[in-house]
């Protein structure tokens, strides 16, 4: 079920019917058996997929703690059964391709036979979940859940169960274990939120991804210059779709009672890459950097150990989102960008004219710049081959300008711009609410929003772009 789908819509509302007026145990099992409804509807098979990886790493948990004195070998082996599962999936097809592209290239009469295995939808997101749950029991940050239905609520909690945020054990299970208060302000701001995700997704990606999809077929004939034009379409459509789904994971949250993390914080006003990583996919950094970056040594061992750190976890970052080359490479690409900025600052090259021009020229010659790295970056998901990739490189030479096309972006961009220039001037990323603006000036930018979403949404039901990850 798409959040965007009337199967949803009914769902969530039958569900919350019942659920608001049920005590704490039973709104629990509510959200154990919601959670394994929506997951089996899109697969059923994948389903079990999950709640095998529930018990496992339930029990794990538990003996984590029980049996202290082998909680070295019991972390190793929970790992390396959560990575094995994820591996199989997502992995295994992309591992067999390396290796028959490399017996070919030597000469090796040998080829691995390709299985056919489905990629089950969001298994990225909840293995981190669990390494994470068995990560912070080893340090003792956390004590292990007693409660199969709190533990399996961790994971299947639906409203972030296929895109994430990638949600702490120490955060979210406190939640899901204490009553939980539902009141008007709450479920008020959860449904603004919400729409304003749908809005984001429905109106704006989507809308978007037909522009991107014809202009990146393989053999599509695109306009001289065209490339950059690309890349801003793409970069505010994987936004849109990625950022639309968190608020409306967040909005529907909220609405049953619970905050989850902030995962996107304006990452396109970032001045540089290492900025901007701060502000995209939240959790995902922070997960990163606390269970690889921070493990590998950080930044204690000098400049050089902790740049090499930082390309590492850029990689394994790259191949977390696809099992593709394009990922791989994007990965290092990302990494270049952040270790290349690093040394910019060692050897302190940073450009300065006057206050003046930096904070009011300057300052946005780097966030256009930081930008468009991004959005080239990108494209490195969707290109088939070098060809593809050198045909929109040499593309890059000019820069294409059609005023009709630039207009009909800006109309599918400007909610997005709209909200975010709110949440810059007052400072609070859910400023457009009745109580924190200007009543009739809500009320009209509701109805205008209402009037794009009604007459030129695009009711396709597309995919989140993150699912495939």
């Amino acid at each position: 079920m798409l959040f965007n789908s009337i199967n949803f819509l009914v769902f969530f509302f039958c569900f919350f019917l019942i659920y608001f007026k049920s005590n704490l145990k039973f709104q629990n099992i509510l959200l154990l058996l919601g959670g394994i409804f929506f997951y089996a509807f899109w697969n059923i098979w994948a389903s079990l997929i999950l709640i095998l990886s529930i018990l496992i790493n339930y029990f794990m948990g538990n003996l984590l703690f029980s049996k202290k004195n082998y909680k070295k070998r019991i972390l190793f082996f929970g790992i390396i059964g959560n990575l094995s599962l994820l591996f199989f999936f997502k992995y295994a097809i992309f591992v067999s391709n390396i290796l028959n592209d490399f017996f070919l290239i030597t000469n090796i009469n040998f080829k691995f036979k390709i299985l056919n295995i489905i990629l089950p939808i969001g298994i990225s997101f909840y293995t981190f979940h669990n390494i994470s749950y068995l990560v912070d029991l080893y340090k003792e940050k956390i004590l292990p859940s007693k409660n199969l239905i709190s533990f399996s609520v961790y994971d299947l909690f639906f409203p972030l169960l296929l895109a994430g945020p990638i949600e702490r054990a120490e955060k979210l299970i406190p939640q899901i274990e204490a009553k939980r208060k539902i009141n008007k302000d709450k479920v008020v701001s959860g449904t603004i939120l919400f729409c304003i995700g749908i809005l984001k997704k429905v109106f704006i990606s989507d809308n978007l991804s037909e522009l991107v999809d014809l202009s990146l077929k393989t053999n599509s004939m695109i306009p001289e210059g065209f490339t950059y034009t690309i890349a801003f379409l793409f970069a505010f459509q994987v936004y849109t779709d990625f950022s639309g789904y968190t608020d409306s994971a967040r909005g529907l949250a909220r609405i049953l009672g619970f905050e989850l993390s902030l995962n996107f914080n304006l990452p396109f006003v970032s001045k540089n890459p290492s900025e901007f990583w701060t502000r995209w996919h939240i959790s995902l950094s922070t997960w990163l950097r606390d269970y690889v970056y921070i493990p590998l040594g950080g930044n204690k061992y000098g400049f050089i150990k902790q740049n090499t750190n930082l390309l590492i976890v850029w990689i394994l970052g790259g191949l977390w989102h696809g099992a593709t080359y394009g990922y791989l490479i994007w990965g290092g690409y990302c990494g270049i960008q952040v270790v290349g900025y690093n040394l910019i600052q060692k050897l302190n090259l940073k450009i300065t004219i006057s206050n003046f021009f930096d904070k009011y020229f300057l300052n946005n010659i780097y966030r256009i710049l930081t930008f468009f790295l991004f959005g080239f970056g990108l494209l490195l998901f969707r290109v088939e081959n070098y060809t593809h990739l050198e045909r929109l490189v040499i593309n890059s030479k000019t820069i294409f300008f059609n005023l009709n096309l630039n207009i009909k972006i800006l109309f599918f961009i400007s909610p997005v711009l709209i909200l975010e220039s709110i949440s810059i001037y007052k400072n609070d990323l859910e400023a457009f609410h009745p109580r924190k603006i200007n009543s009739f000036l809500f009320y009209t930018i509701t109805f205008v929003f209402s009037l794009q979403f009604i007459l030129f949404s695009s009711f396709q039901l597309k995919e989140f772009f993150y699912f495939q990850f």
